[in-house]
């Protein structure tokens, strides 16, 4: 059997040089906190007492007491290096044709990224220990290292006889048409390890979304309606990894993908989808039953061996079942002085995570008996030196696992554990909980005057809803449930200002979501500073819930060679994302495209937040073959 083989591909180079005053704060070894910082055990004679009694000293000698620093000295990692990204990219496309119902398709993409940064030694850029075909990748057709990945992220069959089409094999599914938003695109999660979602806007998540092994069909049931459906093996989103240029995730903190895919690896995902099209008006109704691809994090045991003598056993457990380790000791990935060190560092990461760090503590209370008997230990024996009788943690109900109820109680408790412990790094483990997604949308297209603006506008909606879904709960074993509403609203159009040059595309879209953020953020623990709890979304804006909008438009030239980009996206919690952005295209085979993104957060409660430091220019030049 003779087989058409049609080849073709690009090679490019791509860079981007931050433009900011203020580095990545997740590879400082703190997000917020460097040089000398306030030790809150220190100037409080309670809690100056409880410490002389948990380092085993006179607590009726106060002269002769050995106290901790008056300040924590963090130690600030960041080199200030220029360059977030310096990387090769490759992909080479192979078309097939057996016959007139068989084709395929086959796409080989290879990543190679330099050495551009050194917080901890060189960045693991890559390697997640997942799956592969080693076994230590992100995607199971990957071989990866530190700095480079070659992978398949398409590689199927398409079988075409009159109404039915099938592909079988490894491919994206991509359900959604938003920008920027991904509200009905919900068949795959994100690889974000190689640009972040920070190229070119107008490209949407097409380099980003995840490919898996999957079975895909659709049936043209009338002239009017198709039904598609897919089943398809479960693989998750991939966050940047810790200490590489994007990491948002701060860098004392390892994510332990490789734990939490082992219990997921052999599910499948499904959909079914009908379509419907009467002229001017198109309609979609989809379910999709899947474990979200967007990981749930809680704290991982620590296993730090070296300091289970020290310690003994508290409440049952010895130091290493729980989640701290001290860094720079046996056990510890995290280099001496690279931790979380004090109240103001923990608060600020937390913070910056989306996290409310007083109710962090008290889920370390719960999940760790170890923790939690620290936790009761310090409640009692501050209350019995105290005068007062109140102690360092007056409301606790230790009964409900409830220690600290305010910023005041948690920060001298926090800093008496770094007092005795030092800086300290963890473990999070990811999980991916079982959902079903229900979801409609529709189009319409407006017909008037040839060249006025209504003629031809594309009006779309997506909608989402998605019971009992799950989020990050404060790092905490048990996530966060909620139902959750997302609805999208789009405007589209082609439109003609000049005979003398092509159609302006504007896209203008609105997004609401009622119970988490567009980054997955729950919006119950946002909002929270150094010096103040996480307090929930700000009221008084557009109801209860999350919105955002987007604009952008594209303009060429009459002789094609150059294209225009200008997109933003709006936070209404005080935020934005604004990238212009250039192509040029001398010929058929070079392209040469340039862009600058600017990012502003008003506060903690912005989506921007732990990526605003992600001002940058970037530029791709690319042969195509």
């Amino acid at each position: 059997m003779a087989v058409d083989v049609a080849i073709s591909g690009f090679i490019r180079e791509e860079a981007a040089y931050r433009i900011g005053q203020e580095p990545n704060p997740s590879l400082r070894g703190s997000a917020y906190a460097k040089g000398p910082q306030t030790n809150t055990v220190r100037g409080n004679p309670v809690s100056e007492a409880t410490y002389a009694a948990f380092t085993g000293q006179d607590v009726t000698n106060p002269a002769s007491w050995v106290l901790p620093p008056a300040q924590f000295q963090k130690e600030d990692f960041n080199n200030d290096e220029r360059w977030n990204l310096m990387a090769t990219r490759a992909e080479v496309d192979f078309n097939l044709k057996f016959n007139e119902n068989w084709t395929g398709f086959v796409k080989v993409r290879g990543y190679y990224t330099a050495d551009i940064i050194d917080e901890y030694g060189k960045p693991n850029n890559f390697k997640t220990n997942m799956t592969g075909l080693n076994g230590d990748c992100g995607n199971r057709l990957e071989v990866c290292d530190r700095n480079y990945m070659i992978d398949l992220p398409a590689a199927y069959l398409d079988y075409n006889n009159g109404p039915l089409w099938v592909r079988v094999g490894n491919q994206q599914i991509a359900w959604g048409e938003a920008l920027f938003f991904r509200v009905a695109d919900v068949a795959n999660g994100l690889d974000l390890r190689r640009h972040s979602f920070l190229d070119y806007a107008s490209e949407e998540y097409a380099d980003e979304r995840t490919p898996s092994p999957a079975i895909r069909m659709s049936y043209n049931l009338t002239q009017q309606w198709e039904v598609e459906t897919f089943l398809q093996m479960f693989q998750p989103t991939i966050h940047p990894r810790s200490g590489s240029p994007y990491a948002f995730i701060n860098s004392p903190y390892q994510i332990r993908d490789d734990i939490g895919f082992d219990d997921y690896e052999d599910f499948v995902n499904g959909g079914i989808r009908f379509n419907g099209q009467f002229d001017q008006l198109g309609l979609q109704f989809f379910m999709v039953s899947r474990h979200n691809p967007d990981p749930v994090y809680r704290w991982g045991a620590g296993g730090q061996t070296a300091l289970d003598p020290a310690f003994g056993m508290i409440n049952g457990q010895v130091f290493s079942e729980q989640v701290f380790r001290a860094s720079g000791l046996p056990g510890s990935p995290v280099p001496e002085g690279g931790g979380t060190y004090g109240s103001a560092d923990w608060m600020g990461g937390a913070a910056l995570g989306g996290l409310d760090g007083v109710e962090a503590l008290n889920v370390l209370g719960r999940d760790f008996p170890f923790i939690g008997g620290f936790l009761t230990n310090i409640a009692g024996v501050s209350a019995m030196l105290d005068p007062s009788g109140q102690g360092m943690l007056p409301n606790a109900d230790i009964a409900n696992g409830i220690w600290a109820t305010n910023v005041q109680e948690a920060l001298p408790v926090f800093d008496m554990f770094f007092s005795i412990l030092g800086d300290l790094d963890a473990d999070i483990i990811s999980s991916y909980p079982a959902e079903n997604v229900f979801g409609a949308g529709g189009n319409y297209i407006f017909y008037a005057e040839p060249d006025t603006l209504l003629d031809q506008l594309v009006v779309r909606f997506e909608a989402t809803y998605t019971p009992d879904r799950k989020w990050t709960n404060n790092v905490a074993r048990d996530p966060l449930t909620q139902n959750e509403w997302i609805t999208a609203l789009a405007f589209e159009k082609y439109h003609r200002f000049s005979q003398n040059y092509p159609a302006t595309f504007f896209s203008l879209q609105w997004m609401h979501k009622t119970a988490s953020d567009f980054v997955g953020r729950p919006l119950s623990t946002i909002g929270g500073t150094v010096t103040k709890r996480a307090t929930g979304k700000p009221k008084g804006w557009l109801g209860d819930g999350w919105d955002g909008f987007s604009f952008a438009f594209q303009q060429p030239t009459p002789d094609l060679k150059w294209r225009y980009d200008f997109s933003v996206l709006y936070d209404i919690f005080g935020g934005y994302l604004i990238q212009p952005a250039v192509r040029y295209k001398p010929s058929a085979a070079w392209t040469v495209e340039t862009y600058a993104t600017w990012m502003y957060a008003k506060n903690t409660e912005s989506v921007f937040a732990p990526i605003e430091w992600t001002d940058e220019v970037g530029m791709r030049v690319g042969y195509q073959f």
